[in-house]
């Protein structure tokens, strides 16, 4: 009992509860989209699961992508539908649960910062990863390169404990490696690299465990495959083959092999520099993190197509070796003084240096803006934590709605509307872009939500709510079911 309730585990256990309110809280405060892929790819794929209704794009019908996170995700759903009314419950339920995988960013960078540099190092190196902006905001989100992190991470840092080398331990290592793997294809030169770096020549010893670990949830993905497309690995060698060979992923951006420099240069600013330094310091202690946040990024850039969250799993990396140099100061700079307070007053100057800077990026966070050096942002309403958040918010306002026979999305792109998901209804949905998309599919929807104002020919529309720009407008009267129009048909039709 005094082994568990020493001071220092006290402190990491507060670290903890502050990391899930952070990121729970953020998620639920800011509802948002920071790529559609993080509704359409794995949470409304679950909702369809659960409910038996959503969005059906092109990656689930020509069978590119797995069922295995979408399948997980529609359990949590099922069990927390009943926390609130409409789909508030189960979103609730679903970012706790994402917010709860994330917590192992905080565990390995606390034992391995104490491996290091000792308790200051560790408390350190779990606060940076606990108040860190970005991995506050992404560690809710339902991508598979997120998830992907959450368990490659623990896997790495079982792979290269050298003090306590065991097959079991290996094999965990290779499972938490091959899950990462499997979730994420794109992540195998890391992998392999891991690998190589952990087990060396030790062939019988550490490459077959670790080799048997990471073939297991491999085969599982694939088993998974077998029975929900027509073969088995069809979600692995299909996406590869339609989004590298035919170039499907290029129609969605293409962007020059630097392009995540400059991504990590917009998001950290000038303070980019100090960020390099102590990752720097932090690299010569664990070599290993630093080649991997590297391999990532570059392995990464070949791609035409670059998507900022492509590289999350670099992220954590580089925040623990930056809390690692940050420990290196702190116990340097401290270590003239013998005195508890003086250490103390150290640790929490770092942290809250850390923090404010966090803060103040947050302020400006938005990859997509023009680059800028500036501290601070001016417009918080400009940052990925408002992103479509207008949309999200009005389509789960009507979750709870019972009348609603049929619903138009008038200048709310299907993709950025939060489907399913947040809508929960079962009825049609229809985009409409036009006044000739709005004659056709009138009689098919009783409510809309829209942008822009309705066109003035139609009255009989009465406006019911806005929420940040987005309001809602409701008519009189039923719903005629129109099949070509409604949002899968089309989407079909269209090769969406």
């Amino acid at each position: 009992m005094n082994r568990l309730f020493k001071p220092d585990h006290l402190l990491l256990g507060i670290l903890i509860i502050i990391a899930l309110i952070l990121r729970v809280g953020m998620a639920l405060k800011f509802p948002n989209i920071f790529w559609a892929d993080e509704i359409f790819q794995s949470l409304e794929p679950a909702h369809r699961l659960v409910f038996g209704n959503g969005i059906v794009t092109w990656e689930f019908r020509d069978g590119i992508r797995s069922w295995v996170l979408p399948g997980i995700l529609a359990g949590v759903m099922h069990l927390t539908a009943s926390m609130g009314e409409g789909s508030t419950g189960y979103l609730i339920g679903v970012n706790i649960f994402l917010s709860l995988l994330s917590l192992s960013n905080i565990l390995v960078a606390y034992v391995w910062g104490k491996k290091i540099g000792g308790t200051i190092t560790a408390l350190i190196c779990a606060a940076i990863c606990t108040i860190w902006f970005e991995l506050i905001y992404f560690s809710p989100k339902a991508f598979t390169e997120v998830v992907a992190t959450h368990v490659l991470l623990p896997g790495i840092y079982l792979g290269v404990q050298k003090d306590s080398i065991t097959r079991n331990r290996l094999f965990l290592s290779g499972s938490l490696l091959g899950i990462s793997l499997a979730l994420r294809i794109h992540l195998i030169p890391a992998i392999i690299f891991a690998v190589v770096y952990i087990c060396k020549r030790g062939w019988q010893q550490k490459w077959l465990p670790m080799i048997a670990g990471i073939i297991a949830p491999v085969l599982l993905f694939g088993t998974v495959d077998a029975f929900t497309w027509s073969y088995p690995f069809q979600s692995f060698w299909l996406n590869i083959w339609v989004n590298i060979v035919e170039g499907r992923s290029k129609l969605y951006g293409v962007s020059p092999w630097y392009e995540y420099f400059i991504f990590l240069f917009k998001s950290w600013s000038w303070l980019s520099i100090p960020i390099i330094i102590l990752t720097i310091i932090g690299f010569r202690r664990i070599p290993i993190l630093g080649w991997l946040a590297l391999i990532i990024i570059l392995s990464h850039s070949f791609l035409a197509h670059k998507e900022y969250r492509f590289i999350y799993p670099a992220l954590p990396m580089l925040f623990i070796l930056a809390g690692i140099g940050t420990g290196e100061l702190v116990l340097r700079s401290s270590g003239r003084w013998s005195s508890l307070h003086i250490r103390i007053i150290a640790i929490l100057l770092s942290i809250y240096l850390w923090s404010s800077t966090s803060i103040a990026l947050l302020s400006r966070f938005n990859i997509y803006a023009p680059l800028s050096f500036s501290t601070f942002g001016t417009n918080w309403e400009m940052t990925h934590l408002y992103a479509t958040a207008n949309n999200l918010v009005v389509l789960q306002s009507l979750s709870t709605e019972e009348n609603v026979c049929g619903l138009g999305l008038w200048g709310v792109n299907w993709a950025l509307s939060g489907g399913y998901t947040y809508f929960h209804r079962d009825v049609p949905i229809y985009q409409v872009d036009t006044q000739i998309d709005f004659a056709v599919a009138n009689s098919g929807f009783n409510y809309v939500v829209g942008n822009s104002p309705l066109p003035s020919t139609y009255p009989n529309y009465s406006l019911q709510q806005c929420r940040l720009g987005t309001c809602v407008y409701k008519r009189p009267g039923s719903c005629s079911k129109i099949k070509e129009r409604e949002i899968n048909y089309v989407l079909k039709m269209s090769g969406n």
